[in-house]
């Protein structure tokens, strides 16, 4: 073998560490239990090949990936001058340092529609296995309260939901895009369609319904729409009569969960401190109620105005990417995520920088899948010509 097939072999193998590491660290996350379990997966596999990769990965940066950095970094800085109620500071700093590293491993990790697409089917076969084990684990195993839980990365009612719908919504893209397999990812999206139904978050079924509607309208494939809402419609008659009226009532009866009444304070205390926040370590001031439950809300208590006008930098450019983007599959994929993560945010959600756990397969793995996919000169390149500076 020649030293240039060598090295080509070696180039080879290095460029697959950090999408294999990434593969590795979304299927433990559904599979292995909430806490630090998955989390050491990310600090073991996905750091160290993102850290390896670092200096090629800042170097083909363009702007959409600045604005996602800037908004991490300056969450991370509204610690300096932010509240600290429970001298959760460092806590808050790190996850921030790891949420930096997580983006910049997906804009390099899933640069190829290769690995975008691998990434998709860890999405659809892990999370079927989480809804079956859930729901399995619910029945024998009942919870003091009714409404399911998840396993990993889904195990908050809530959360878990947000993110089982990412799951849902890649399964549901192939269901009507693709003949390959169509049973399957059928079977997979009913699964994961009944543990949604039972966790009873009104919030994040009403973003996956919308998103929903959105992939069925689209494409070549309307006349499929009809087959898909069956389904759906098939995945809720399937539970028993008395578990189907039971979720009703208990999603009627719980009205708006107070969440009317944590806004407004909300929005109170963002008026005591609009420009710069009051810090990710803050909390809100209610009886039980540490945190806004609206990702909007949320950014502007945490991170101020500044933090938001990033924010909203960021929602922009990566809507405008969607727009400009080239038509196909994919980029109807990617804008159900993203319609599902931005309506997801309406009634949930707090710390944009917080992880490993469910925000960054919420918000910023649409927001990395999407910003990946662009084909655009680097932002560091295109100074370093003007600047006559090497890079990368």
């Amino acid at each position: 073998m020649t030293t240039t097939t060598m090295t080509g072999w070696a180039r080879v193998r290095r460029d697959s560490v950090l999408p294999l590491s990434l593969l590795l660290f979304v299927a433990s996350a559904f599979a292995l239990p909430s806490g630090p379990a998955y989390a050491l997966v990310f600090y073991v596999l996905v750091l160290p090949a993102a850290l390896f990769t670092a200096r090629r990965l800042v170097a083909e940066l363009d702007a959409g990936a600045l604005i996602a950095m800037s908004l991490v970094v300056w969450s991370g800085l509204t610690l300096l001058w932010g509240h600290d109620d429970h001298h959760r500071s460092g806590r808050f700093a790190v996850d921030s340092a790891m949420t930096l590293v997580f983006v910049l491993a997906m804009l390099g990790g899933l640069a190829t529609a290769a690995n975008r697409r691998a990434l998709g089917s860890v999405l659809i076969w892990a999370g079927a296995a989480n809804a079956v084990l859930s729901v399995v684990l619910g029945q024998v195993f009942p919870l003091p309260t009714e409404r399911l839980h998840g396993w990993g990365v889904t195990s908050h009612p809530i959360l878990g939901a947000s993110v089982m719908s990412m799951a849902y919504l890649t399964a549901l893209t192939r269901v009507l895009s693709e003949r390959r397999h169509r049973l399957a990812h059928l079977a997979a999206g009913t699964a994961m369609v009944v543990f949604l139904l039972m966790t009873e978050s009104r919030g994040p079924l009403l973003a996956a319904l919308v998103a929903s509607m959105f992939l069925c309208l689209q494409g070549p494939w309307r006349w499929r729409a009809l087959g898909a809402m069956a389904a759906l419609g098939l995945a809720w008659a399937l539970l028993p009569a008395a578990m189907r009226h039971h979720q009703e009532a208990a999603m009627v009866s719980r009205g708006s969960s107070h969440r009317l009444q944590i806004w407004s304070r909300t929005l109170e205390l963002i008026g005591q401190r609009p420009l710069f926040g009051h810090g990710l370590a803050a909390n809100l001031d209610l009886p039980g109620i540490t945190f806004p439950h609206d990702l909007y809300l949320s950014v502007l208590f945490y991170s101020g105005a500044v933090g938001f006008v990033l924010f909203a930098a960021l929602g922009g450019w990566v809507s405008l990417a969607l727009w400009r983007g080239a038509r196909g599959d994919e980029r109807l994929w990617t804008t159900a995520l993203w319609i599902d993560a931005l309506l997801s945010g309406l009634t949930d959600l707090g710390q944009i920088t917080k992880g490993p756990g469910p925000m960054w397969f919420i918000f910023w793995l649409p927001v990395g899948l999407i910003l990946a996919k662009q084909e655009r000169p680097s932002f560091l390149k295109k100074r370093s010509k003007k600047l006559l500076l090497p890079v990368g």
